[in-house]
């Protein structure tokens, strides 16, 4: 395979884990979301890029602060999101690559008509192990802020 050909194949591959987290997200698999980020950090910043939280890598850690902050609705429970990601650049360097993608969350309720709640950007890292890539860090850094009384049960 050509440097060109397995650059745009782990690309694909790279999309497809991005796609994966915002499949798994907004249906509530908040499980299967630990861990996709078993074996990596996982952060938040503000909009000066500066960490304000590290959560390390650690399942079980990362299932225990979205599940504390996620507010669910129904049976089964979901937290009724559509997480959408564009603008997304993606940089492959052998066994390693990263990304940086801009997320715009929507939500609505019973209660509240379908809008933005937040926006922002996820600035990614990954690995490549027996060929197959996975994430080896996120570091999600918030934009803006809408209405977030719907999705969080505290706040940011």
């Amino acid at each position: 395979m050509t440097a060109e050909l397995s650059r745009i194949v782990a690309e694909s591959a790279i999309r497809d884990l991005l796609c994966e987290y915002t499949h798994l997200i907004d249906p509530g698999r908040l499980r299967e979301v630990a861990a996709l980020f078993a074996q990596s950090d996982y952060g938040q910043c503000g909009p000066d890029g500066v960490a304000t939280t590290l959560i390390s890598s650690d399942a079980d850690a990362v299932f225990a602060a979205c599940s504390g902050f996620i507010r669910m609705y129904g049976d089964p429970p979901v937290p009724r999101t559509k997480h959408l990601l564009t603008n997304t650049r993606i940089v492959v360097d052998d066994e390693s690559a990263s990304a940086l993608s801009y997320v715009t969350v929507i939500q609505g309720t019973e209660d509240i008509a379908l809008q933005p709640i937040l926006s922002g950007r996820y600035f990614d890292r990954f690995s490549c192990i027996d060929g197959s890539w996975q994430f080896s860090s996120r570091l999600f850094c918030l934009d803006n802020m809408g209405d977030m009384s719907a999705h969080a049960k505290r706040a940011l």
